[in-house]
């Protein structure tokens, strides 16, 4: 019998975490450097595809979980990138 396991759990809600805390670090509800800031939520990316294509590819799991999971990191990774390269586009300010 196919159930979900603790990696779609996990890939899931790393997925949807990745968001709020970039939106928590970009408003300064969490007070850290935003470098490291942005390494845990590439990594939390990162992670959440990993966890969601080994819990597909296993055979004893549902994967629906897995795949949503999956779609959601997407999205989130591409929002992050956008946003990290609409904040590079003023260009410098110096004189």
């Amino acid at each position: 019998m196919k159930n979900f396991s603790w990696r779609s759990y996990w890939s899931l809600f790393l997925s949807i975490f990745s968001m709020p805390f970039l939106f928590a670090l970009m408003y300064g509800l969490i007070r850290i450097h935003p470098y490291f800031g942005f390494f845990l939520v590439s990594l939390s990316i990162i992670v959440s595809l990993i966890f969601g294509v080994i819990a597909v590819f296993k055979d004893t799991e549902k994967n629906s979980l897995a795949v949503l999971a999956i779609i959601i990191a997407f999205g989130s990774g591409a929002f992050f990138v956008f946003a990290l390269l609409m904040s590079q586009m003023s260009g410098p300010t110096e004189l």
